[in-house]
C-alpha cells in the first residue's frame, strides 16, 4: 500500500517517537509554538532510558565553578568533546550543544523546579568538572526528577502520550520518494496508524540494549551486559533505514561500568575508600585480577573500556566491605601483599597531586586511606550508541542517502548520530537531548 492511500486511525500536526528528554523536550516546545502534538511510547510507563539515568548534565557554569577555583570555557568543552571523539563529530553541533548547555538546559531546568547539586563535579569520563547533578525535584532525584520535572510540565499542556505502542512501521509516500506521512504502531494486539500532518520526530533512543544489533558494529561487546532499560533497541533507526534515511558512526558503542553478576564475569574491581564512597568513578581507584590498577580512572571512557576488556576475566564477587586493604586483599582473593602495594603507591601519589603511572589529573587524586574500604567487581556494560540517524546541522531534518533532506522527518537525542564521534564525554548525553530537543521542536513548528 502507498502512504497516499493509507487509512488512518489518529491523525495529529506533530507525532513524537518516544518520552525521554529529548522527545519530552521537543513536544513542550512544539506545542508552546501553537501546534497539535502528540506522543507515542512503546514501554507501559513513561520516560524511557532517560528516567534511569544519572542525569548529570554537563555545561560550562561560572556561578558554579568559579567559587571552587575551576577554571572552564565553552571553548574547553567544544574542545574536549570534539577531540574526546577523535574529531570526527559534526563541529557545528557541538558548539550549539556546548554554547547553549547552560542557558537552555541548565538553567531552563532549574526554571521548571529542578534543584541542583550546589558543586560541579567531574562525572565519569568527562574529563572535566563541569557535571551538574540533579539534586532533587520533589521527592525524585537523578534522571528521575528531570524526567517527572518534564512529565508534569507535559502534563500540564494536555499533551497525550500514547503508552504501550510499538511503532512497527514508518510511511512514506513512496518507497524512497516524498513525505513521511506518519507511522504503523501495535498496541493491544492491533495494528494502529497515526497520521503526522505536519512533521514526524523521532526521538526513540539508541540500541545498547539490542546486542543482536550491537554485535553488528562491534564483536568485542559479546559478553557484556547493558545499563540500559529493556526498551533500548534500536528498531527506529532500521524502519527510518527502510525510507531512505542515512545512518552515521554506528560502529562507536560506549560501556560504563556494571557491576558484574552471572552469567557475565568480572573484569576490574572498583576500589573505594570513606573518602570516594560516595564519589563518581574518576576520583576511585580500579584495579585488576593481579591487584594493579590498569588505566586512569578520570580518562575517557572507550580508553577505560578497552583497557577493562584486555584484564583476565573472573568469577564476580559480590560487594565487600572491609576496615583494612589487607581485608580487602584476602576477601578478593587478590595475591598476597599486591593491592596493598597498588593501594600506598596510588595515595603517594595522592600526597604529591602527580600520578607518574597513567597520568591522572590531580583534581581526581583523592587518597584511599578512611575505612570503610569497599570493593565492587565490574564489567564494562553497554551503555550509550554514538551512531544513528543523519540530520542536516542542528535543524534535526533527516536525511537520506544522497544528502538530501526527507520531507516532514525529524530526530532528536540518542536516536541520531554525528555529534560525539566515536567517544561520548560523560554526561554530555543530557544536555545534548535537552539541547536539541528544545531546539528540534521550536524549528518544526517555525518550518510548518
Amino acid at each position: 500500500m502507498q502512504g497516499s492511500t493509507q487509512k488512518w486511525d489518529k491523525e495529529t500536526e506533530v507525532l513524537i517517537v518516544g518520552s525521554g528528554f529529548a522527545g519530552l523536550t521537543a513536544a513542550m516546545e512544539a506545542y508552546d509554538a501553537g501546534k497539535h502534538v502528540l506522543v507515542l511510547e512503546k514501554m507501559f510507563t513513561p520516560g524511557g532510558n532517560s528516567i534511569i539515568s544519572g542525569g548529570g548534565a554537563n555545561a560550562v557554569d561560572p556561578k558554579r565553578q568559579i567559587p571552587y577555583g575551576i577554571e572552564d570555557s565553552v571553548d574547553l568543552h567544544f574542545k574536549q568533546t570534539f577531540e574526546g571523539g577523535d574529531c570526527i563529530g559534526d563541529p557545528e553541533k557541538i558548539r550549539f550543544m556546548v554554547e547553549n548547555a547552560l542557558g537552555m538546559c541548565i538553567d531552563w531546568l532549574e526554571g521548571i523546579g529542578i534543584e541542583w547539586l550546589e558543586r560541579v563535579v567531574r562525572g565519569y569520563g568527562a574529563l572535566w568538572e563541569r557535571t551538574h547533578i540533579p539534586a532533587k525535584y520533589k521527592e525524585y532525584k537523578r534522571g528521575a526528577a528531570i524526567s517527572h520535572a518534564l512529565l508534569e510540565q507535559v502534563e500540564k499542556r494536555k499533551i497525550p502520550i500514547f503508552l504501550k505502542h510499538k511503532v512497527t512501521r514508518m510511511i512514506r509516500e513512496k518507497p524512497l520518494e516524498g513525505e513521511v506521512l506518519g507511522v504503523e504502531t501495535e498496541a493491544g494486539g492491533k495494528k494502529l496508524y497515526f497520521k503526522a500532518a505536519k512533521a514526524l520526530i523521532l526521538a526513540s533512543g539508541g540500541f545498547a540494549a539490542n546486542l543482536e544489533m550491537v554485535m553488528d558494529h562491534d564483536r568485542r561487546l559479546a559478553d557484556t551486559p547493558t545499563s540500559n532499560h529493556v526498551g533500548s533497541t534500536g528498531e527506529c533507526i532500521r524502519m527510518a533505514e527502510d525510507v531512505g534515511a542515512d545512518v552515521v558512526g554506528m560502529d562507536y558503542v560506549q560501556c560504563i561500568p556494571g557491576v558484574a553478576k552471572a552469567p557475565f564475569k568480572g573484569r576490574f574491581f572498583i576500589i573505594s575508600s570513606g573518602e570516594s564512597r560516595n564519589m563518581d568513578i574518576p576520583y576511585k581507584v580500579l584495579v585488576n585480577r593481579a591487584g594493579k590498577r590498569f588505566v586512569r580512572e578520570d580518562g575517557r571512557r572507550s580508553e577505560i573500556t578497552l583497557a577493562a576488556l584486555d584484564q583476565q576475566s573472573f568469577e564476580p564477587f559480590p560487594t565487600i566491605n572491609a576496615d583494612a586493604i589487607e581485608e580487602l586483599e584476602k576477601n578478593l582473593s587478590i595475591p598476597n601483599g599486591k593491592l596493598v602495594e597498588t593501594i600506598e603507591r596510588y595515595n603517594s601519589h595522592c600526597d604529591a597531586k602527580r600520578d607518574p603511572d597513567y597520568g591522572k589529573h590531580s583534581s581526581t587524586l583523592i587518597p584511599c586511606r578512611t575505612p570503610p574500604f569497599q570493593a565492587q567487581s565490574s564489567i564494562p556494560a553497554r551503555h550509550h550508541t554514538m551512531g544513528g540517524l543523519k540530520v542536516k546541522g542542528i535543524t534535526g531534518q533527516v536525511v537520506d542517502r544522497w544528502g538530501n533532506v526527507i520531507p516532514h522527518f525529524y530526530a532528536v537525542g540518542e536516536v541520531t548520530g554525528g555529534v560525539h564521534g566515536t567517544n561520548r564525554l560523560g554526561f554530555n548525553a543530557i544536555s545534548e537531548c535537552i539541547v536539541f530537543g528544545r531546539a528540534v521542536g521550536k524549528f518544526v513548528a517555525r518550518d510548518l
